[in-house]
């Protein structure tokens, strides 16, 4: 049951990475999509979301800024090894999109702040979250109006895919409160199978792009060293203890609001055929907020005390 519990947890996970960070950010169906190449992408995500886990569980993470660089390292693993556009546009692609989206937005917000208002007293929490996130989403999804590589799709069609991920989270989100109820501890064989996967891919890069020589293992030694100094101050356990058990089943489908919010407001921008480009409000916000908020990280996981030895 441990092990069958820890391959839900990653796999679940996987599917909440997929939605933040691939879903919501394309907002669409685009040309040459279809359920085949999703199911890869989520199985990639979920190769990442392996890791993800494997750091919180090792390297004790239990606080927010310890999680960012979680986030962090998962979001250079998509953007500087599966796809390289960390290096696109230096120095500002070191945060959008592994920072300022992966850590920031998909971390932060879709696996750590939906799960925590899920146990939250008011009940209302989830509910609110969600609107706000699809409101936020409704943002975001007109900007592909105006991109070359964009197209308008119609208020169905927006909806059916809004609708169609928000009910595939449901279960997802259910799904990791469940498995978290046994300690994340994988096999050190499958460990090392995974972590020789992203060698590979990343010795792969190297040949195409020789900047992931200096770049890629820099970033994530420095990630490292916050991660080993929160290590050495915390005690035994991760976050995944505070998430090792379902909420009421009506409060997941509060996600439904994600989906609500930013249907109502996309349906709304047609009709007045907006023409805002939103995305160049969130890089600019995000952008410099990543670089930020892991200078923090760094600065207040080196700064805190040792935990006391108990005698």
């Amino acid at each position: 049951m441990k092990t069958f519990k820890n391959i839900v947890l990653v796999f679940s996970t996987g599917y909440i990475f997929f939605l933040f960070s691939e879903l919501l950010f394309w907002a669409r169906k685009r040309p040459g999509d279809s359920l085949g190449e999703w199911t890869i992408t989520w199985l990639a995500y979920s190769l990442m979301a392996f890791v993800f886990l494997l750091i919180i569980s090792y390297f004790r993470v239990k606080n927010i800024w310890a999680l960012f660089l979680a986030g962090a390292v998962f979001g250079w693993l998509g953007e500087g090894v599966v796809v390289q556009t960390t290096y696109e546009m230096l120095p500002l692609s070191i945060s959008f999109t592994a920072l300022a989206w992966h850590a920031l937005i998909t971390v932060w917000i879709g696996w750590h702040a939906i799960r925590k208002s899920l146990r939250a007293t008011n009940p209302f929490s989830t509910l609110k979250l969600s609107l706000t996130i699809g409101l936020c989403y409704g943002l975001w999804a007109i900007m592909w109006w105006l991109e070359p590589d964009g197209g308008v799709a119609t208020v169905a069609e927006f909806a059916a895919f809004s609708f169609g991920a928000a009910i595939l989270a449901i279960p997802a989100y259910w799904l990791a409160d469940w498995s978290s109820s046994e300690s994340f501890r994988p096999n050190r064989w499958v460990s090392i199978v995974i972590m020789g996967l992203f060698a590979l891919m990343f010795l792969f890069v190297v040949v195409t792009n020789p900047l992931t020589v200096v770049i890629l293992p820099i970033l994530l030694w420095i990630a490292y060293l916050g991660l080993r100094w929160n290590r050495s101050r915390e005690e035994d356990g991760s976050m995944l203890t505070s998430f090792n058990h379902p909420a009421p089943m009506w409060k997941y489908l509060s996600l439904l609001g994600i989906p609500v919010a930013g249907v109502s407001f996309y349906a709304l921008a047609t009709s007045l055929n907006l023409q805002w480009h939103t995305n160049w409000v969130l890089y600019l916000l995000t952008t410099p907020l990543g670089f930020i908020l892991f200078a923090i990280s760094l600065y207040k996981l080196r700064r805190r005390e040792p935990v006391p030895v108990s005698s």
